[in-house]
């Protein structure tokens, strides 16, 4: 996976990129990680208890969700490169500060959507989903930790929805940021969201996918990917990629909870 200033594909924070094989090499030419949620606004974490960052060696990368007492869910991007170390990878959660007042919880176990495909670039791949489960019953009992539940149905066109991370508040800017970002995002068809992404063919728009959109500016970027699209008070979408400049200039896209393939693979690790 490659870093680079074209299509933001929302996850590791280049900066602190571990592995730099894995992760992106500066360009012009193709997808990259994403950081915090541009034009946003600041909010807690106990509005949304089920948010939490992803450290690599204890480097944040990315965002996750909570779904069960054991297991998170996150981007196929995010952990590929981690998948055979899980004991390089904790999750932190608990707190609206980046490193301060929250719990760090050990990764057990990596598990990517088996059709995930890491050489997708300069696009995202589809099926961009992975569970990390932790020791049994790790987010039970935490402090501002709790599960969301996972969306039953196809999202509408027009649905306001909303994203939150700890991702770059701009293309250039640093992440993670210190405090828990949140921002309203409406959902467009598969159709508006394919004729939007139709001037980089490197990025197909599938039906296991779902988009969004608000003006503004507003947009997911850097170290965001990973993280949550709520509709609804359900988890519908988990952050997959977005535009070069993190300005809303075209739809961000989302793997779909709801979509057969993607909700069977979590049934399978997360039994839910």
């Amino acid at each position: 996976m490659k870093c680079v200033i074209g299509l933001v594909l929302l996850g590791l924070f280049c900066n602190n990129a571990v592995r730099a094989d894995d992760t992106a090499k500066a360009g012009t030419d193709g997808a990259s990680q994403s950081g915090r949620i541009v034009n946003g606004v600041g909010t807690y974490i106990t509005d949304h208890k089920y948010a939490l960052s992803l450290r690599f060696d204890n480097q944040f990368f990315c965002g996750a969700s909570i779904i069960t007492a054991s297991h998170a869910l996150t981007a196929g991007h995010c952990v590929f490169p981690y998948r055979n170390t899980p004991s390089r990878v904790t999750v932190y959660g608990g707190s609206t500060m980046s490193n301060v007042g929250g719990t760090l919880i050990q990764a057990v176990r990596i598990a990517v959507h088996p059709s995930y495909n890491p050489n997708a670039f300069p696009g995202t791949s589809d099926y961009d989903a992975a569970v990390v489960t932790v020791t049994a019953n790790g987010f039970s009992g935490r402090r501002n930790m709790a599960p969301i539940p996972l969306q039953t149905a196809e999202v509408s066109a027009g649905t306001r929805c909303h994203v939150v991370g700890w991702g770059s508040t701009n293309y250039n800017g640093p992440a993670p940021t210190n405090d828990l970002r949140y921002a309203n995002m409406d959902v467009v068809s598969q159709q508006t969201c394919a004729r939007a992404w139709a001037s980089f063919p490197a990025q197909s728009v599938t039906s296991n996918m779902i988009c969004a959109k608000y003006s503004n500016g507003v947009d997911t970027c850097k170290g965001d990917s990973g993280g949550a699209l709520v509709c609804g008070g359900r988890l519908s979408g988990i952050i997959s990629f977005t535009n070069p400049t993190c300005n809303s200039a075209w739809p961000a896209g989302f793997a779909k909870i709801v979509a057969p393939t993607i909700r069977s693979f979590i049934r399978g690790i997360a039994g839910v």
